[in-house]
């Protein structure tokens, strides 16, 4: 069944306009498990370089929504980067989309059928990614979207401000494909 999305005026999602309301702070709770998770990710990235042990394991594995395979939604503006995303989860069974930008951003999220997962980076041209991942929380269609930031900026403090915003996951640039793809199949529940 494909549900009409919504009119661009009517959806508070359009990140081609300021937000009409501002998401909450995360809570204290949220801050320090937040907190907990980014300094036990701090010595896997001294090790290994990347936060694969950040990745969330989903409760039961979730279905993909259009019943066939997962869709992911990689949002990179680097073209060389997305291409390889795309051409690896691909091979790996996945269905990929692609945006670089907020206007299409709006345009995927805005498709009848959602993803299954975004992997969202942070700094974008014309886009801050924790600001979109606070907005996609606070909007009931996507509260529960699995979201992982992929993303340059490494520090705890970054990994923090990522998980109290919310994401299921943190993995941080440059990055091992195959973590990459671990994290995701962890938090889709197919691992």
């Amino acid at each position: 069944m494909n549900a009409k999305p919504p009119a661009p005026e009517d959806d508070d999602l359009d990140f081609t306009r300021p937000a009409k309301v501002q998401p909450p702070a995360p809570t204290a709770l949220q801050l320090e498990t937040a907190q907990k998770e980014a300094a036990s990710g701090g010595a896997e990235l001294r090790k290994a370089g990347y936060y694969v042990a950040i990745a969330k394991r989903a409760a039961a594995k979730i279905p993909p929504r259009n019943g066939e395979r997962h869709c992911l939604l990689v949002v990179e503006d680097d073209p060389d980067l997305s291409n390889l995303l795309a051409e690896i989860f691909s091979v790996a069974g996945f269905e990929v989309r692609r945006a670089a930008n907020r206007a299409q951003i709006n345009a995927e999220i805005n498709k009848p059928i959602l993803p299954d997962l975004i992997l969202l980076d942070i700094v974008l041209p014309d886009a801050d990614g924790l600001q979109i991942l606070s907005r996609l929380r606070a909007h009931p269609r996507f509260v529960r979207m699995p979201v992982i930031m992929m993303t340059g900026k490494a520090e705890a403090s970054d990994v923090k401000a990522g998980l109290a915003a919310g994401a299921d996951g943190y993995v941080s640039k440059p990055f091992k494909m195959s973590a990459l793809v671990a994290a995701v199949n962890l938090v889709l529940g197919r691992a």
